[in-house]
């Protein structure tokens, strides 16, 4: 096999507020790897073909570097994710070249947090990447099975938390309107409500920028169970979170009610899905979600865009919430 471009993304500095594409966010096409001689050290070579593009990711550009720290290039971090792959080489016993596979943990690297050298295994947003033996959810797939969409999406991490998190904190017996709840959902964007509305079949949705809150449960409510990804004003109504990414340090919105826990008799728990799950199993979810999408009766939207030139901007869209569906990233052809 040849020496091959190795095209990456990089966090190349730290941004104050929202990730500037170039600035903050850059795609190099600059590194080679040998895939005959790159140790692999028991894990696998992988040939990325899609991968996700995730909120979170702007709170990890936060941690990687420090304001007013030089950045040299060797000590830059390639961004890192959820990827589906195909297997190029392997000293992995159960995969073999040709295998596609899935992963939230393909490559290794050291990063030095608050002072500690720490390792991570993590998911390199890179052409090829070596997947580490230990690598989370590291599994086979059938390109049969599933569209690259749909695993990286409504049976990746987006969808297992989902579910994970409904039923270990939410104590549902019922997932959501699927069986019966009533749901009412909230989004940025009027094509979004729509969304809600005429392909997911929600009882009520709402466009929480321009319409209150309040009213909406006053006139729609009460309600047992609710699930927050957006916090600030949100979380303070319903007594914070993506929209509190991109604020400066100690700028974050107060929620100012809490005393509201104890007079409503209210539960908040915040969960990390990984832990939940080496803890509880992940409540029927790699044997029934599968069966439920292609069916039809489990769903999730996705907005896809082509080449590693697609990330930066589409992790900025992200964070001012003009994206519509989970974000993938097509990298490869098969």
């Amino acid at each position: 096999m040849p020496i091959e471009k190795n095209s990456s993304v990089i966090f190349n500095s730290r941004p104050d507020s929202f990730p500037i594409p170039g600035e903050h966010l850059e795609v190099t096409n600059n590194a080679t790897i040998d895939l005959d001689t790159v140790p692999l050290n028991g894990g696998l070579l992988v040939k990325t073909i899609a991968l996700s593009v995730d909120p979170y990711y702007r709170l990890l550009m936060n941690s990687a570097y420090k304001i007013g720290e030089p950045i040299e290039k060797d000590d830059r971090f390639r961004i890192f994710g959820h990827i589906v792959g195909r297997v190029i080489r392997s000293e992995l016993t159960g995969y073999k070249p040709g295998d596609y596979i899935y992963t939230e943990a393909a490559r290794e690297y050291f990063a030095s947090l608050d002072g500690g050298a720490t390792r991570a295994l993590v998911a390199a947003f890179q052409e090829y990447a070596v997947v580490p033996k230990e690598a989370i959810q590291l599994r086979r797939i059938e390109k049969t099975d599933a569209t690259w969409e749909e695993y990286i999406g409504v049976l990746g991490m987006a969808g297992r938390t989902a579910w994970i998190g409904f039923y270990a904190m939410a104590k549902a017996k019922k997932i959501a309107k699927r069986e019966g709840l009533r749901v009412i959902g909230s989004a940025g964007s009027d094509e979004k409500v729509k969304y809600l509305k005429e392909e997911l079949g929600l009882d009520v949705a709402f466009n929480y920028k321009t319409e209150n809150l309040a009213s909406v449960l006053n006139r729609e409510g009460p309600i047992d169970i609710y699930w927050d990804h957006i916090g600030g004003k949100t979380l303070e109504t319903v007594c914070g979170y993506i929209d509190q990414y991109n604020t400066k340090e100690n700028t974050e919105f107060g929620v100012k009610n809490l005393s509201l826990v104890n007079a409503r008799e209210l539960t908040i728990a915040g969960f990390m899905v990984t832990e939940v799950e080496k803890r509880d199993g992940d409540y029927g979810f790699s044997k029934l979600a599968p069966k439920l999408v292609k069916e039809g009766k489990l769903k999730i939207r996705t907005e896809v865009r082509h080449g590693f030139d697609a990330v930066p901007q589409f992790l900025l869209d992200i964070q001012k919430g003009t994206n519509v569906g989970k974000a993938i990233v097509i990298v490869n052809d098969e």
